[in-house]
């Protein structure tokens, strides 16, 4: 079987997107709850945290799509 070195391991493959809807789906269930409050806050400050990860994610993506191929010099 493969195994993967523990030294070198694979990043996480992360949906972020996903991630959030469901931050959001519990942001929306404590905020329902008396009592709550701070877990409320806290899933909020998740909230920021993964839209700006996601953001600095697709700021990624779209420098790559920007690359442009330089002429090739003899």
């Amino acid at each position: 079987m493969y195994r993967i070195p523990r030294s070198n391991p694979w990043p996480p493959q992360i949906d972020l997107t996903t991630l959030r809807e469901t931050l959001i789906y519990m942001h929306d269930d404590m905020a329902r709850v008396p009592g709550l409050e701070k877990l409320r806050d806290a899933l909020a400050l998740a909230l920021e945290e993964t839209e700006a990860a996601q953001a600095a994610a697709q700021a990624k993506v779209t420098n790559i799509t920007k690359a442009r191929f330089l002429p090739r010099f003899r």
